[in-house]
């Protein structure tokens, strides 16, 4: 299902801008599209189109709360679109598709984490059982214990994780930086699509303010509804030289032309800055495997020295 309206909101992108390009009624490619796929979904947004629904109404259940807004202004004052949409179809696809990489980065070290805890208690009590079955060396005071609730410690520690990088991101130091900088290509871009489709700023900021969370919508929540209170809540998620260079273009009349070059160039670089924490991603997922095993080595080697003194005692009394 969740494919299916992915699928439907890409016809429908696609559909207005080929429509504003190519100067066809929409309703038409809808029509022409559906002759091979059948849905049903398609015949009703042709059919509601074309017996004059507005856009915003028709598309609401498909699209996202940007292209709605934005439709809805458009229709308001009779602005043209489609390019706004591919835009936004375009600035949609670029964060999701980090957004993709970024949650296979945080599952790949749970779910490496889980199988090592697993192997880990495997290998924990058989060599644990084969050592004290023999009776050869005495356990150390903690092993029953740790037996017995190794899984359980380390499913803590792995919630303790989940808890900090997924659930509460934003007050993780690493990962804050991380939600920081897909907040503000999200934030910068969508703004620039509302100046694009002509939404005034206040608009713009209380669109903020419904669709963030945390410090970031506080700050937007904490200023006043204008020009100078968009720009002193970007700090909260912009870095220090960016904001500088938007006050500077603020007092000099070049804001809005500033804010395109900046959201223009974050999400250029949204790819890198990517790459750049995949890197710090996989030595967090070898720090994270580390601890079971850890835990696993040191009764093991305390067995083990134990096992080889009484070894060594033995062989020194035979040998006397």
């Amino acid at each position: 299902m969740l494919d299916r309206k992915k699928e439907l909101q890409r016809i429908i992108y696609e559909a207005e801008v080929q429509s504003g390009y190519a100067n066809i009624s929409v309703e038409e490619i809808y029509q022409r599209v559906n002759k091979y796929l059948n849905w049903p979904e398609l015949d009703d947004i042709a059919e509601d189109i074309t017996n004059g629904l507005k856009k915003s109404e028709v598309y609401e259940p498909y699209l996202s709360d940007e292209a709605i807004t934005i439709i809805k202004n458009a229709e308001n004052k009779s602005l043209p679109v489609y390019r706004i949409l591919e835009e936004l179809q375009n600035i949609s696809d670029a964060i999701e598709k980090a957004k993709s990489k970024l949650i296979q980065m945080i599952m790949m070290p749970i779910f490496t984490f889980i199988a090592t805890v697993i192997l880990a208690d495997y290998v924990l009590h058989k060599i644990a059982g084969t050592l004290l079955a023999t009776k050869l060396v005495k356990a150390p005071v903690y092993l029953p214990f740790l037996m017995k609730f190794f899984i359980p410690i380390n499913l803590f520690i792995l919630g303790i994780f989940i808890f900090f990088v997924v659930i509460k991101p934003d007050y993780t130091p690493i990962v804050k930086n991380i939600f920081k900088e897909l907040e503000g290509v999200r934030i910068l871009n969508t703004s620039r699509l509302f100046y694009m489709a002509n939404i005034s700023i206040e608009d713009i900021m209380l669109y903020i303010q419904d669709t963030t969370r945390g410090k970031i919508r506080r700050a937007f929540e904490e200023v006043p509804l204008n020009l100078e209170g968009f720009l002193e809540a970007l700090g909260s998620v912009l870095k220090l030289t960016e904001i500088a260079s938007l006050e500077s273009a603020f007092y000099t009349g070049k804001f809005r032309e500033a804010l395109f070059k900046l959201s223009e160039k974050k999400l250029q670089n949204l790819g890198v800055f990517v790459e750049g924490v995949a890197a710090i991603a996989s030595i967090s997922a070898i720090g994270l495997v580390v601890i079971p095993l850890i835990m696993l080595i040191i009764p093991y080697f305390q067995l083990a020295f134990e096992l080889i003194n009484k070894v060594s005692h033995f062989m020194m009394n035979v040998a006397g």
